[in-house]
């Protein structure tokens, strides 16, 4: 896969693309070039390449502006970009870090150490797309799970959405919000496993099929186990189910021992649950919703992640007034 990859060299002198290409090209390597920040920003947004190596030294855009605008976006983020300095730009090196770099090769260039770096940036970069393809799969095979269902359509993004905010809010790191908003939108894709019979009944579970329904959660952490990218995921959905009081399942977790993902997990689908049609009852109002989760806090939700919760959905119901009212304003002129 490697030797099929497309390498993007950015550099204004012509002599120094002719080298690098003549270098890599008999690797195998499909080689595109841009003579400056500019056009290489361009063109990598336009067909993303799978490495960038690139000059900082450069007209119109330099490197490391180059590198922080590719490093910023969506399509670009984890495309690996070397920058290629003088050994005692030490400041260019600074800030080539703080733009997102991800290697230096220092002039004058030793060729070999170029083959090396790119034959190893790329193998990274392989795994990264395949990891991506996976997360992609589940995220497709639990949207496709709530789509069967009219009452569970849109389900799993809003408990994701939901769980992600209250993480933000309760001041949890970039990289714990996002795992909790991907636990969030996979929190029932163990229901995969449950029969048909049991899922879509059209009235309340008796014990049996009570019972086999309480497995999709340990069904769920089974599904994501095996996969690295979401390591501590898993937990969160295997105990979104347990209450403060012990009283859950599957394990009867209290307190604290449930992960924090999970009891942010457990409010918001307990809130959207309730806010939404079951074939064996309606949605019940927002505002009786809040206070049975002002009720649970602290006996079988936790406390900080409905205050964080509500203060969330009163936000973003503020929000959408402000802009109804904006609208209406608007309207009447």
């Amino acid at each position: 896969m490697a030797n099929r990859a497309r390498v993007l060299i950015v550099d204004d002198l012509a002599e120094n693309l002719e080298v690098f290409s003549g270098i890599l090209e008999p690797e195998g390597y499909r080689i595109d070039t841009a003579s400056d920040g500019r056009e290489a920003v361009e063109k990598a947004l336009r067909d993303p390449p799978e490495l960038v190596i690139m000059d900082v030294s450069m007209p119109i855009m330099n490197g490391i502006e180059a590198c922080s605008i590719l490093k910023n976006d969506e399509r670009t983020r984890f495309v690996p970009i070397v920058l290629v300095t003088a050994l005692v730009a030490r400041e260019d090196r600074i800030a080539g870090i703080a733009a997102g770099c991800d290697d230096f090769l220092s002039k004058p260039v030793d060729f070999e150490e170029l083959t090396v770096r790119t034959r190893s940036l790329l193998r990274t970069k392989a795994l990264v797309d395949e990891l991506e393809v996976a997360e992609n799969v589940l995220v497709s095979l639990a949207t496709a799970l709530d789509a069967k269902d009219n009452y569970t359509r849109g389900h799993s993004e809003r408990v994701g959405t939901w769980s992600r905010g209250v993480a933000a809010a309760l001041g949890l790191s970039p990289g714990d919000v996002d795992l909790i908003g991907q636990a969030g939108l996979l929190h029932d894709i163990g229901k995969i496993g449950i029969p048909e019979a049991v899922l879509r009944k059209p009235g309340r579970l008796d014990a049996e099929e009570w019972s086999v329904m309480r497995n999709h959660p340990l069904i769920g952490a089974q599904i994501v186990a095996p996969f690295d990218f979401f390591t501590g995921g898993a937990q969160m959905i295997r105990h979104h189910h347990e209450r403060w009081d012990g009283s859950g399942y599957p394990d009867g977790l209290a307190g604290e021992e449930i992960p924090v993902g999970a009891r942010i997990i457990a409010v918001a689908d307990v809130y959207d649950a309730l806010t939404s049609n079951r074939p064996y009852r309606l949605a019940l109002p927002h505002a009786a919703v809040v206070e049975h989760l002002k009720e649970a806090a602290g006996h079988t939700l936790d406390e900080d992640s409905v205050a964080a919760f509500i203060g969330l959905i009163q936000t973003l119901s503020t929000e959408k007034s402000d802009v109804g009212a904006r609208a209406a304003v608007r309207d009447s002129c």
